[in-house]
């Protein structure tokens, strides 16, 4: 019996349910509800939220895991009203919400839950994403968030064994395992249910750092996750989304400090999906954001309420996230090299003189 977190049946956690939000996944659902009894998650403990599958998920659960628990969505509306439900819905005080795509370790969960009972101002437990068909191979650690709102990823693809054993505390998270007070995941709003897919488990991860928490990644906590493609159709929500992020999360001085080289990223931005084929889909972008802004004082409201740090300390320059299909070319390459010294440099810039403490 461990003190710190209470373990009950084996390693886990007597405070943790699990929470998998699914939709057609029964091809990748049965290894992950494996991994977690591997765990020794009492079964009781697991809720599978299913967002409105057609393919025999809920069918499948309650033959195979009758003890588990199916809470079924009529609407597929994108995964963060599940994500929501789960939360909401937990029996205790700490949520590991999960993709149904991801397998954790044995010991990963009780290594986060140890981690926040040692720092109660961790509200969130990030495990080391890796590679389902390759382990050793991060798939997602040491995240931040680019202050042009683009994310900071800057140990994909490189080797596990390279990140080390010190924790740390993180900028953004993918939310495809988390480990989740609940108390914190809702007084900070939740996730954005608006937001269907782009910038959804960023804009949460964000508002926890506004809060003042702590979000904290342990090396010796892993899952594996399957990596998939990503869809064209996702520039809609990603454009219109990372707008609405900025607007909604960001200080008034940030947002007009930001004006130059967002009026350099745009076009820029614009330009490069223009080429691929994708200009309607920023066009059409800008008018779901458009859309959006009724509701953006209440937005505004809700982060004024929580925010205890300013964007100055949650912010950072550093190489951003670009998808392969989107800036494959050499010449491209080259071209974000120097354009990325060029925000860090003006990011320095801002930090000893408009956003200094």
């Amino acid at each position: 019996m461990n003190g710190n977190s209470g373990l009950e049946t084996g390693d886990w956690p007597a405070d943790v349910e699990v929470a998998i939000v699914a939709h057609d996944s029964l091809a990748s659902l049965p290894p992950t509800v494996d991994a977690l009894l591997a765990a020794d998650c009492p079964p009781d403990r697991i809720t599978v939220v299913d967002i409105a599958s057609t393919d025999g998920t809920a069918a499948w659960l309650a033959r195979e895991h009758p003890r588990a628990r199916v809470r079924r969505l009529d609407r597929n509306e994108g995964p963060n009203p599940g994500r929501n439900v789960g939360i909401t819905e937990a029996r205790q005080p700490f949520v590991l919400l999960m993709d149904a795509d991801v397998r954790v370790r044995p010991d990963a969960v009780r290594r986060l839950r140890d981690a926040m009972a040692a720092d109660p101002s961790i509200k969130v437990g990030s495990p080391i994403v890796v590679r389902g068909d390759r382990p050793d191979i991060i798939q997602y650690a040491g995240g931040a968030l680019h202050y042009i709102c683009e994310a900071v990823n800057p140990w994909q693809d490189r080797a596990l064994a390279d990140r080390g054993a010190a924790p740390l505390d993180i900028g953004a998270a993918p939310a495809c395992a988390l480990l989740l007070d609940r108390a914190a995941a809702i007084d900070i709003g939740l996730f954005d249910e608006r937001y269907f897919m782009g910038k959804d488990d960023g804009d949460f991860i964000h508002r926890m750092k506004i809060a003042g928490h702590k979000v904290w990644e342990v090396p010796q906590a892993t899952v594996l996750h399957d990596a998939r493609p990503r869809s064209a159709w996702l520039f809609y929500y990603q454009i219109r989304n990372r707008w609405h992020f900025i607007l909604k999360n960001y200080q008034v001085r940030t947002i007009v400090s930001l004006i130059p080289p967002l009026l350099v990223h745009e076009p820029l931005q614009f330009a490069v999906l223009a080429a691929k084929g994708h200009a309607w889909t920023y066009v059409r972008a800008v008018g779901g954001l458009l859309a959006m802004l009724p509701a953006l004082p209440r937005d505004r409201a809700l982060t004024r309420r929580i925010r205890r740090r300013p964007d100055r300390d949650l912010l950072v320059s550093a190489p951003i996230v670009v998808r392969d299909d989107v800036a494959s070319s050499p010449i491209l390459r080259r071209g974000r090299s120097a354009y990325e010294r060029w925000l860090d440099s003006y990011w320095r810039l801002l930090t000893k003189t408009v956003l200094a403490r």
